[in-house]
């Protein structure tokens, strides 16, 4: 080390310090940047791999139910009314397959690279993805109160299950419309 620097007051090695802290922080959040690449593709393939199952669970549940109608035929009622309720509960398995590849696309889109989108899903930010999932939800919520009102028997009630699921839309919307 030369005499000069040595002799260099405590305020440059202060500065000096605070540089070196700088770079540390800077260093640190790059890295985490990076890194966190990384974790949202671990959301992405995660949320994928859940959309993909249930996708396949309901096609399978869809052959399932088609191939007892067709061996099991009747012109019963009751029965026409279970797989109705049955298939609507398929349906639903298919909205939350799609709430998960949306969140997974909107994910990818968001943190990652452009997604291959339809053109009626816009992801600009975390709130365009939680208005979508909101939206599928609110649906699904509707879906199930379906399903569950063709299978109920004479005599229960499904006032409380409607009222709950009124106010669970309700606020899902009331919140939407502050929002927007």
């Amino acid at each position: 080390m030369s005499p000069d620097k040595e002799n260099l007051p405590s305020v440059n090695g202060e500065a000096q310090n605070t540089c070196e802290g700088k770079r540390g922080i800077h260093s640190f959040v790059e890295t985490m940047a990076l890194s966190s690449t990384w974790l949202f593709s671990l959301a992405v393939i995660g949320s994928g791999i859940i959309s993909a199952m249930l996708f396949i669970y309901g096609f399978l549940l869809s052959l399932a139910g088609a191939t007892y109608m067709i061996t099991a035929f009747t012109l019963d009622m009751h029965t026409v009314k279970e797989y109705l309720a049955t298939s609507i509960q398929i349906i639903d398995l298919f909205l939350v397959a799609t709430v998960f590849y949306l969140i997974s696309m909107g994910l990818y889109e968001l943190f990652i690279a452009k997604a291959p989108l339809p053109g009626w899903v816009e992801m600009r930010n975390l709130d365009d993805l939680k208005t979508k999932l909101l939206g599928l939800t609110v649906i699904a919520l509707a879906v199930v109160f379906l399903g569950y009102a063709l299978t109920v028997s004479e005599g229960t009630s499904i006032l409380e299950l409607g009222a709950a699921l009124g106010i669970m839309i309700a606020a899902i919307s009331a919140y939407l419309w502050v929002k927007h």
